[in-house]
């Protein structure tokens, strides 16, 4: 497994045992399936059990008959140095967003930093430092 972290493969995964899963698609919100296989982190198969290639697999996880959704999208977050926001005196906030089903969030960078410069140099520093954060 060490190997698969490594290269960034996770082999065959299951998800069994699925008590709702949720589309996404507000015409078609609720699947009639308990199964999901992914491999290599692409979803290849939704269906039921019996329906789906689950031998082999490298890992397992039970949903013990636990909904399932796809993640959520914030698409407007201001990271300032990764999950401490000094102007709000804010730490864990990444953390509890992900707790709330946010999966993926999407920045322009942030330099709202309390005391940021307003000279060309250390603007440009500021820049650099938020596009490397």
């Amino acid at each position: 497994m060490a190997e698969a972290i490594a290269s960034g493969k996770s082999g065959k995964v299951v998800i069994r045992n699925i008590g709702l899963l949720l589309s996404g698609d507000i015409d078609n919100p609720i699947l009639d399936a308990d199964t999901i296989v992914v491999n290599d982190g692409l979803i290849v198969a939704v269906g039921k059990a019996k329906d789906c290639d689950i031998e082999h697999a490298q890992t397992v996880i039970d949903a013990h008959q636990t909904c399932v959704a796809p993640g959520l999208i914030d698409s407007h977050v201001h990271p300032v140095f990764g999950d401490w926001t000094p102007r709000q005196n804010q730490i864990g906030w990444i953390d509890s967003t992900m707790h709330g089903g946010v999966t993926t969030m999407i920045s322009a960078g942030e330099v709202h930093l309390p005391g940021r410069p307003k000279d060309i140099v250390g603007l440009k520093a500021l820049a650099i430092t938020a596009q490397r954060v």
